[in-house]
């Protein structure tokens, strides 16, 4: 099959949920026909018309090297008339691509020169180095036919008349419509993603020693944890039996994971970058149905406006989210009250809308293309 789109990612996995799941599947299901070249993984996601071909894990600087000239490579042998990149260190492609006759889409997930300045292990010289470094990339990426991003924060950084922001909504499932009562559910606070410093994980640690923290719940995490991530504080919760890790697990575990909990965590710290992403937890958590303990900042105010589903609480304080957890446990009416309050939130963050709008995109670049 000659695909009229291939979508390229050398760092994330064939699995990804915006890369193939939302992205790549919307495309496919569309009409058009599509093939993801992205990073190989044990992990099974839920069928797709895509075609999938997957390049080798390797650590950064061989997959900065090899990997990225791997997957361009088979972007060009695919003759797809249009390409999909995800990743920063694929920009170096987007000339080699456009002067080989393509079509050119880059898709930035997160903003990088904020994700550069939130690397506290670097020192304040390196970081400032890189984010100059960043910059030229972004004026590089801004050559691309069209940039797609994650939120308009992210898009500043691009020229107007070629950007456009596709929100990480999530993906409505049958699932979701069937739900259990949350009272009938375990007493079980979920966390889902990526655990990092600047994202809580040693915050989260901390919430099962504090004196506030209800007897018999519990702290299920799923995801994977970033690799400058110090584990301690992690470890050593998961030792006192009230916290466990469940490692990395596909997109439909994770989803499933949330039908049996009662309550959703959202515990970021407040960096330039926590401060303006749409985190795709939150709105999985309330197409669970679950009341979300969440980081008062300005963003979330704004996401969560007019959906009494939440308790705001401070960031870095164990307590006050152990605070919030005893006060739904205390409290079964309130949790369910904010449990159907997150269920009809979650209505305005459908990623059918922003698929449609992706697609009316890939009509505009691909005219008469699609079948």
């Amino acid at each position: 099959m000659t695909p009229d789109i291939v979508h390229v990612s050398s760092a994330h996995p064939w699995v990804d949920n915006r890369v193939h799941l939302r992205e790549a599947a919307a495309a496919a299901d569309a009409g058009y026909r599509v093939r993801l070249i992205a990073v190989d993984s044990p992990l099974e996601a839920p069928p797709t018309p895509v075609e999938v071909v997957r390049i080798p894990p390797r650590r950064r600087l061989r997959r900065m090297l090899l990997s990225t000239t791997e997957a361009l490579l088979l972007a060009l042998r695919s003759r797809a008339r249009l390409v999909h990149l995800h990743d920063p260190e694929l920009i170096w492609t987007i000339p080699v691509l456009r002067a080989a006759g393509r079509i050119v889409v880059y898709d930035a997930h997160e903003d990088l020169p904020d994700q550069i300045w939130g690397k506290d292990y670097l020192s304040y010289r390196q970081r400032a180095v890189l984010s100059a470094l960043s910059h030229g990339l972004l004026r590089l990426a801004g050559t691309a036919d069209r940039v797609v991003t994650a939120t308009e924060w992210t898009g500043r950084r691009f020229p107007q008349a070629r950007r456009i922001a596709i929100h990480n909504y999530p993906l409505r499932r049958a699932a979701d419509d069937t739900q259990t009562a949350l009272e009938a559910r375990p007493a079980v606070v979920a966390h889902v993603g990526v655990l990092s410093r600047d994202r809580g994980v040693d915050v989260v640690a901390a919430v099962p020693e504090q004196p506030d923290f209800p007897p018999g719940w519990r702290i299920e995490l799923v995801g994977s944890i970033d690799a400058a991530t110090d584990t301690t504080a992690l470890r050593t919760a998961e030792a006192g039996a009230l916290l466990r890790h469940g490692g990395v697990v596909g997109p439909t575990a994770a989803r499933d994971l949330l039908l049996g909990a009662r309550i959703g965590l959202v515990p970021f710290r407040r960096t330039p970058v926590t401060d303006q992403i749409f985190p795709t937890k939150l709105f999985e958590y309330l197409a669970a149905g679950l009341a979300v303990v969440v980081t008062d900042t300005p963003m979330m105010r704004m996401l969560l406006e007019g959906a009494d589903c939440a308790t705001f609480v401070p960031p870095d304080d164990p307590g006050a989210i152990a605070r919030a957890v005893r006060r739904y446990a205390e409290d079964p009416a309130l949790l369910e009250r904010h449990g159907g309050a997150a269920r009809r939130a979650a209505q305005r963050f459908r990623w059918e809308r922003e698929a449609t709008r992706l697609v009316a995109m890939y009509d505009e670049l691909l005219p008469c293309v699609r079948r």
